[in-house]
């Protein structure tokens, strides 16, 4: 497959949750990083492959429905895909709609993931923190 058809089969896994066949994209020295800085990487500042799958596997309890929509625009140079694209959720704890706007940044090494750069957007994510703490739940950076 080429970077950009991993890149496709990346969201397609996410959006079912699909956490084995995720896995099975990245290379053994795989590191995913949440961006921009001022959200803290959401509890760490750069994860390996099983601490990203361990992560999203935490998600799935607060973001129950997940759903990347087509990318807006994709960049492909050498081994390096950009995406900019929107996503919709829904958390159990508000019954609420979680929409956002990503910027990934894949980098590729053997044909495999070697690295995701991901910017959301943070202002957004830290208001849906403080609402879901404010009616007792967890979504809190720190926590998932």
């Amino acid at each position: 497959m080429s970077p950009a058809e991993i890149v496709a089969q990346y969201f397609t896994y996410l959006n079912g949750y699909n956490l084995d066949g995720l896995a099975s994209l990245l290379a053994g020295n795989f590191t995913h990083e949440f961006r921009p800085a001022s959200i803290g990487g959401m509890g760490a500042p750069v994860r390996n492959g099983p601490q990203l799958v361990d992560w999203l596997e935490n998600l799935q309890k607060l973001i129950v429905v997940l759903n990347f929509n087509a990318p807006i625009e994709t960049i492909v140079a050498d081994n390096t895909v950009v995406v900019h694209v929107t996503s919709e959720g829904q958390t159990p704890a508000l019954n609420k709609s979680f929409p956002n706007e990503h910027l990934f940044i894949f980098h590729f090494e053997g044909g495999k993931i070697s690295s995701i750069k991901e910017f959301m957007d943070s202002k957004y994510v830290a208001q849906l923190a403080e609402d879901e703490k404010a009616a007792g739940f967890g979504l809190n950076r720190h926590e998932v």
